[in-house]
């Protein structure tokens, strides 16, 4: 921050009476390519490192293994692991799906499991989709048909419109139910192609869990892609799009405003499953820093707004072969797994983003900052505050709902925005082993029904607000 320049003032009003949605239970999620489970006792009960990592994000949560790989591998019971890329094959086996198995019932979270509809045959999917069944059990969330449907890497059926891939979609399902009767299936698996996602809605609305999409900030080799970029406020991004693009509205507002509606219409959810910072990778030196852990922690409140059920981020190996840079979960040559800046969001979301989201007004002035408001059912309400700005300090004012006189303060913190380590959430980092010790909750200062907090330019804080 400029030496001249004096902190924002920020004022915080929650209206505990303006019930917004409910979180989902299961919001917070993580994806991973096919070949992440062909990598040697990656997914494994005897990890203890990756099961806390897991478990420090609660009792429940959603695994989605597909992405671009899927359409790209194979299950043989006894073949040899291999990981691929998505110009080369994957081969998974009985003994990887199995220690996954182990691995979900460890942490208590379930999984979505994607199919090959790209470069299999659909006699190899039934038995695919059998052995995942037995194994995973009550673990097992749904099936889907295929990846990023609408933009059909590398087919071997032709499948040129929406007509093409519901054909064929229609094909594999009823060929699963034949050995799966119970077989439950979300779907389309969209890159963003609306037509893709209202045709399949309009299809397969009585048979399906979930709408589920992709969603990406943009793309790394764009030189555009920084962490100003990643970090625009809702409102600078709205205009960015408008002045690339007059006359248009920005499609992925209009994608979630379409989503919302198809899910009133029919009486569904819809789920991100497959997101993260910027495609191909992430960028280095963007999507490996705290400005992730900023973004990221916005985006699933954002989301949570919109009334989405949840969010996978995209993490470890990529369909390139190597593990991106915006991964919030990574591990090195020995298969050990730690934390990156991106889990410290997800961390921070984990201790408020749940219960019902309540409505917030916020006077922000020019600072970028976000401020959302849950309530547990036990009743207390939390208050997470994001100030997303690279260069100016916040100075809160919070209003405190009746009957509420104090608040206490967790920090999401670095010492910059570009930090690629040194992150801490509630005063502590989390430990090689995986645990996470949050320090005590620093008091914040209050008087006449209001609390007062410094939020430093680059940072967040979540508040406990009680008696």
């Amino acid at each position: 921050m400029a030496q001249d320049q004096s902190p924002e003032h920020v004022s915080i009003r929650i209206d505990p009476a303006a019930t917004l949605g409910t979180i989902s239970p299961d919001f917070i999620g993580f994806g991973y390519e096919m070949s992440a489970l062909a990598q040697p006792g990656y997914f494994s009960a005897k990890d203890t490192a990756l099961v806390q990592l897991y478990r420090n994000l609660g009792a429940q949560g959603l695994v989605r293994i597909g992405g671009d790989i899927s359409d790209h591998a194979e299950y043989v019971s006894e073949g040899a692991l291999t990981v691929g890329t998505d110009l080369t094959q994957t081969v998974i086996n009985h003994a990887a799906i199995a220690d996954f198995a182990g691995f979900l019932k460890a942490t208590g979270w379930q999984a979505m499991w994607g199919l090959n509809l790209g470069t299999g045959t659909q006699e190899k999917a039934v038995e695919e989709a059998v052995v995942v069944d037995n194994l995973l059990k009550e673990s097992l969330q749904s099936f889907e048909i295929g990846n990023e449907v609408d933009l059909r890497h590398g087919y071997t059926r032709p499948i040129q419109n929406f007509d093409d891939y519901h054909a064929a979609y229609l094909d594999y399902k009823a060929a699963i139910r034949v050995a799966l009767p119970h077989a439950v299936f979300s779907g389309p698996d969209a890159s963003g192609n609306l037509k893709f996602i209202t045709g399949f809605v309009a299809a397969e609305a009585s048979d399906m869990k979930l709408i589920t999409t992709h969603y990406y900030r943009g793309a790394a080799k764009d030189l555009n892609s920084t962490i100003e970029t990643l970090l625009l406020s809702d409102a600078d991004w709205d205009k960015r799009f408008t002045e690339l693009h007059p006359g248009r509205e920005n499609p992925w507002k209009v994608r979630l405003q379409t989503l919302q509606q198809l899910c009133r219409d029919h009486r569904l959810g819809y789920r991100i499953n497959e997101v993260n910072t910027y495609v191909g990778g992430g960028k280095q030196g963007v999507s490996d820093t705290f400005a992730s852990a900023l973004w990221c922690l916005d985006f699933m409140y954002m989301m949570a707004s919109y009334g989405c059920e949840g969010i996978n981020l995209q993490t470890d190996i990529n369909q390139h072969g190597f593990i991106s840079h915006y991964s919030p979960i990574v591990h090195d040559a020995s298969g050990h797994c730690s934390a990156r800046p991106e889990y410290y969001g997800v961390l921070a979301f984990a201790m408020a983003g749940k219960g019902e989201l309540l409505k917030v007004d916020l006077n922000k002035g020019a600072v970028n900052l976000t401020a959302y408001a849950t309530r547990e059912g036990t009743g207390s309400i939390w208050l997470t505050v994001i100030n997303s700005d690279l260069t100016r300090d916040a100075k809160v004012d919070l209003a405190l709902p009746k009957g509420l006189s104090s608040a206490e303060g967790f920090r999401l913190a670095a010492p910059s925005a570009a930090s690629l380590d040194h992150v801490t959430f509630a005063g502590a980092e989390v430990s090689p082993d995986g645990h996470w010790l949050p320090e005590a909750p620093e008091k914040i200062k209050s008087k006449v029904g209001r609390a007062l907090v410094s939020l430093p330019h680059a940072s967040g804080i979540v508040l406990h607000l009680g008696p």
